[in-house]
């Protein structure tokens, strides 16, 4: 019995060694969009190629690859039909995954996870290091891999947006002012579930050119304020929000950013940083949680997932009270505090 187990446990060592190759195999369907172009019934793998532009004998091999993981089901006859984890690869699946695979596999995060000991040794986050330039400033320079990481931030697999509103009572709040709120995708669900609340969406003017269309006919009730964070914010909201703001500063730029929200902020006024919240014991909560942790080490000076204690102390020390943890059914969890008078 403990061979077994023990050549069990070897056995998928040897796979998570290799998983790199299974990701880039997902990110190729994913461009072709493989999953999009198959529905309930299985298709010739020479259509398929015809309408992806691809080699019939090169994209069946990536399929068969595929369903040896259970992506997708190939019979002798070489026609690709749906499994159930494949379906997940298609635009139009609630959730989808399909811009998840699609912003991984990008460039930018492809270079700089192979640049990972560079962080270990050195302590600085090698994509400036690669790139000459900090990350959102490279994405300004890369205007599909920018679109790749809108996409998923809007489209995130966890849920999150919809998982916040569930989570959190937004019902009394009159006006909600989204700090950094990208293209308004957080907003435009607590507008969706509180039909008397408002909002104000500020972030730079960039990355608000999508914000009517995500918002839709909700924008009558938002007002659209271009700015940054590291300014003077909009006054007068009930509830700030900050979402995976936070994660991509270190301690000083987070304090700079929390203090111009305690200064526009009323005493009863309630500030809700929506995060992952790394628990103290790794091995025993959700291991996603410390590989987004990674990926802020390897992006951003400084940057990190933080504790429920490292939380608090930021909160402390620009005059915010002790925070509440609510945990949503994503992973990411609310941290609510409100100013001390």
């Amino acid at each position: 019995m403990l061979k077994s187990a023990t050549a069990d446990g070897f056995a998928a060592m040897g796979l998570l060694i290799r998983s790199f190759q299974v990701s880039r195999m997902l990110e190729v369907a994913a461009s072709l969009e493989l999953a999009d172009r198959i529905d309930d019934k299985p298709r010739q793998i020479r259509e398929l190629a015809g309408e992806c532009s691809a080699d019939a004998a090169m994209l069946l091999r990536l399929c068969r690859a595929l369903a040896a993981f259970g992506i997708f089901t190939v019979d002798p006859e070489g026609q690709i039909g749906h499994s159930e984890n494949s379906r997940w690869l298609r635009k139009d699946s609630k959730p989808t995954l399909h811009h998840a695979v699609r912003y991984w596999m990008m460039p930018s995060t492809w270079a700089v996870w192979g640049n990972l000991e560079h962080a270990i040794r050195t302590g600085e986050p090698p994509l400036e290091a690669i790139y000459g330039m900090p990350y959102f400033d490279y994405l300004k320079t890369q205007p599909g891999e920018a679109r790749l990481f809108d996409n998923f931030m809007q489209n995130s697999p966890d849920d999150r947006h919809a998982a916040v509103v569930e989570a959190y009572d937004f019902s009394e709040a009159r006006l909600v002012v989204d700090v950094g709120g990208g293209n308004g995708a957080l907003l435009a669900a607590i507008l969706e579930a509180n039909p008397r609340t408002r909002g104000v969406l500020l972030d730079q003017v960039s990355v608000l050119s999508s914000a009517n269309l995500i918002l839709g006919t909700l924008a009558e009730r938002c007002i659209i304020h271009p700015g940054s964070f590291f300014d003077s914010l909009p006054t007068g909201g009930d509830v700030y929000t900050l979402s995976q703001i936070l994660h991509d500063w270190n301690d000083e730029r987070c304090r700079d950013i929390l203090a111009n929200c305690r200064a526009a902020m009323d005493k009863e006024g309630r500030l809700l940083v929506i995060e992952r919240v790394l628990d103290t014991a790794p091995g025993q909560s959700n291991p996603m949680n410390f590989l987004a942790d990674m990926t802020m080490m390897l992006l951003f000076p400084g940057a990190r997932e933080r504790t429920p204690a490292e939380f608090a102390q930021l909160f402390r020390d620009v005059g915010f009270s002790e925070p509440r943890v609510i945990r949503t059914r994503s992973p990411f969890c609310i941290v609510e505090t409100r100013p001390i008078p």
